[in-house]
Formats: structure tokens, sequence, C-alpha cells
């Protein structure tokens, strides 16, 4: 009887295997299918633009690319002040970055100046904020200033009230035996006085990310006198190039686009933000026509990018 109903014990052992694999998959099922409701739900992400068209529809339009084959559920929209229910807000650009400083869902934050972005005020729990800079941090761009104009030695800046990078400049301009002018303009100097008490003292301009200073009203005679002083200009986007600088370094709204997507999968993976960072890519434009007209000597675009790579 024992014999029919039960299993001899070499039977027990032989069937084992077989017997743990199906508890182990029905388990599995099981868990599973508790799991579903939650892993169902895709992230959402709420992408808000500053304004329509420019850089910022570039950046929405690359960064959707760029997770296009993620499982995330995306929205880009202008300016609301209304994230939703949103997972994650990415702020594109300043004014959007100001209408979400204070809200209480996670924002990554891109396409801001550092100085700009310092301004805002910050939630209280500030894990909930991050930022991917627009502009370059100083060591790049003294890099490309030096990788352009090796003999240079007198560098003149400019700036409405010092910015953040300033200590850091100086200190990477001694590291560079290099000597630093510095002019404020306020009420008692006016832009265009410190412009050229700085010019008579310098052999290149160094643009600052400073909008009191640098802005569509000021660039056009800043660049003129510049021009007649035959003091390059070094600028900070490419816009500055077409209009007259010598070169300029810079980051993509593509390349700011691939590293915030980077920024995005890490909050996917750990619901944490990753600290305010730097671009990570960038870009070298040169105006050859100004370096003709200034007697330079200055190597093309790729040859300086592949220097400024290369600088510690």
């Amino acid at each position: 009887m024992r014999q029919v109903i039960g299993f001899s014990r070499a039977t027990f052992h032989r069937l084992l295997p077989f017997l743990t694999s199906r508890i182990l998959s029905a388990a599995l099922v099981c868990l599973l299918s508790c799991l579903s409701p939650v892993q169902a739900d895709p992230l959402r992400i709420h992408i808000v633009l500053s304004e329509h068209g420019g850089s910022y529809q570039e950046f929405g339009d690359a960064l959707r690319n760029e997770l296009r084959t993620q499982p995330y559920q995306l929205s880009i929209d202008a300016d609301d002040g209304n994230s939703g229910d949103a997972d994650l807000v990415v702020a594109v650009g300043m004014r959007s970055a100001a209408a979400y400083s204070s809200s209480d869902k996670p924002v990554l934050n891109v396409l801001v100046p550092r100085a700009g972005y310092d301004k805002l005020a910050k939630p209280v729990v500030t894990h909930l904020t991050s930022a991917i800079y627009l502009d370059q941090p100083i060591e790049r761009q003294l890099s490309l200033l030096v990788a352009a104009l090796p003999k240079t030695k007198n560098i003149g800046v400019l700036y409405t009230a010092q910015p953040f990078s300033l200590a850091g400049l100086r200190r990477a301009v001694t590291e560079k035996r290099l000597q630093l002018h510095e002019r404020i303009v306020s009420k008692e100097r006016t832009l265009f006085d410190a412009l050229d008490e700085v010019l008579e003292e310098s052999e290149v301009l160094l643009v600052l990310p400073d909008t009191d200073v640098y802005n569509a009203g000021t660039i056009r005679n800043i660049l003129l006198t510049s021009y007649r002083k035959q003091v390059p200009l070094i600028g900070i986007s490419q816009a500055y190039v077409k209009a007259g600088a010598l070169c300029a370094i810079y980051s993509t709204p593509g390349q700011i686009a691939a590293q915030t997507a980077e920024a995005i999968m890490q909050f996917a993976d750990s619901g944490k933000l990753p600290p305010n960072q730097y671009p990570k890519e960038f870009e070298v434009s040169v105006n050859t026509q100004v370096a003709r007209s200034l007697d330079l000597s200055i190597k093309d675009a790729e040859k300086l990018r592949n220097e400024v790579r290369r600088a510690p």
C-alpha cells in the first residue's frame, strides 16, 4: 500500500529538482502579480520650456529623442507653473526655473546660468532640486584662451558684482601664470568707462556670464570698442563669434539634452537627482575673419576643442 500512494526515497530525490522548480516558478508568478500595478506606472516627466522656439525647443526635441526608448511618459509645455501629477519637472531656462523654484516636486533645472540659478529660492528639502548649468566652468574658458592665444599674459574681465566664479578665476589665472585685470561696472564707473580702462591693460577680454554687462543692448558696442583697440574677445556662445568675438566655448542644446537624459535615468533608478553640474560636452567656434583682421594666428575649432579636452 505504501508503494502505491507514496514514493520511494530514490524516486523522491529524482523528483525533488522538478518539484522545487515548480514551487519557485509559482512563487515568482505570485510575486510579479503583486508588483505589476506599481511597475505598470511609467515615470511622468513634465518638461517646461521658458518659451517656444529657439534653443529651448531644440533642447526639448533633443531630449524627447534621447528618451525615446525609455518607458517614460513625457509632456512638453511652455511655462505654466502647473506640474500636475508629474513625478519630475524639467525646467528649461531661467523663466521656468523661477516658476518652479518653490515646487514640492523634484525639479531638474537646465539651460540656466549658474549665477542666475544661485539667486533663486530653493525648497527646504534641497535634494528636490538640481541644475545642469548653461555656462562653462571657468577653468575650461581659460583653457580655450591659452590654447587660442598661447602668448597672451594679460587678461581683462568686467562684472557688475563679484560673480560666483571670480575666486576660481583668480586662482586659475595664477596657476597659469597669467595676469588678471578686473573692472567693476557700477554707478560710479559706467560700463564703457570700465571697458576703456580694462582694454588699456589687457591683451584679451574674457567674457563672464554677467547679463548686466553682456546683453543684447551692449554686446555690439563692446565688440566694436574692443576691435578698435585691437583686443580680441573670448565669448561664451556661438552667437558671440558670429557677432565678432575671436572664439567661444559653449555647449549645444543637444549636448545638454544628452546629459539631462542621463540625470533623468539616474532619478528613475534611485529616486534622487544628481548634484548641480556643468556641461560635460562642449564645442568651440572660431571667427577666422576677425583673426585675420587682428593679424592673429589661431588654430581651427576642432584642434582647439581637442586641446581644451586634454587640459587638466
